[in-house]
């Protein structure tokens, strides 16, 4: 088997070729969750040819986990949702590393987790973990995506620190509990996953392939109504985070 075969449709990009094909292969990503987001952009980024991944996730597959969550199986039910990610993964692409940690991501770990990699996507399943990973990210200058999805709909926006806003920027704090829309609480539609790691697996590759002029733009899909919105979001004159350089939740002293 020819890696030129495999990534022949890919190359013949002009916004990719044989170049950015490299660059790719030389680029590590961390993937921060392997649920409905993590697992299906893992297998994007795994096809595309990133050369390493880094899968972290301390959950065990569960037998509802398979309704929106394209790379698991029956027979993988009761592991470790990261060591059966990575397994199918290594099925799809042998030339790539695939590296998976069975743990949960919090303060006294991240910092560590992102050490050597080039980007960050965004697979969490609540917002005070996505805040944790906006203070980490800035603070070593890590890109990440965001993404999140819930019933029919579902939003991404690139985060490059010190070129675009962060997600401090669009909410300086978390929205309790109770005010926010989960899969656990409104369901989810299986194919918005798809639909939303599409579009941040996209900006992961542009943003690995050198493109940093990249926008913090909001991107918004209900699925179920066929309706995109999209908004670029403008760095806050006085973000905590960005601006300010203050880490809350990573520190662990937010409110």
């Amino acid at each position: 088997m020819e890696s030129s075969d495999r990534y022949l449709r890919q190359t013949s990009l002009t916004e990719i070729g044989a170049a950015g094909q490299e660059r790719l292969r030389d680029s590590t990503v961390l993937v921060a969750g392997c649920g409905a987001l993590g697992s299906n952009s893992a297998e994007i980024i795994a096809r595309a040819g990133v050369g390493k991944i880094i899968l972290v996730d301390s959950d065990t597959v569960e037998m509802g986990n398979l309704q929106r969550q394209g790379l698991l199986r029956e027979a993988d039910i009761g592991e470790h949702k990261a060591e059966a990610v990575g397994r199918a993964l290594q099925g799809i692409n042998s030339e790539i590393e695939i590296d998976f940690k069975v743990e949960r991501i919090a303060a006294d770990n991240i910092e560590r987790l992102l050490a050597g990699v080039d980007l960050v996507l965004d697979g969490f399943d609540n917002m005070p973990s996505r805040y944790l990973l906006n203070d980490a990210c800035v603070k070593h200058g890590v890109p990440w995506i965001f993404a999140a999805v819930a019933g029919t709909f579902g939003m991404t926006m690139p985060i490059i620190p010190h070129r675009t806003a962060c997600l401090r920027c669009l909410s300086p704090d978390p929205v309790p509990d109770e005010f926010v829309l989960t899969a656990g609480n409104s369901g989810l539609i299986n194919t918005i996953p798809r639909a939303i790691v599409s579009l941040q697996a996209t900006l992961a590759l542009k943003i690995l392939l050198g493109a940093l002029d990249v926008p913090a733009t909001l991107t918004t899909y209900d699925i179920w109504q066929n309706e995109f919105t999209s908004l670029e979001i403008k760095q806050g004159n006085d973000c905590p985070c960005c601006v300010r350089s203050e880490y809350p939740f990573l520190e662990g002293t937010s409110p």
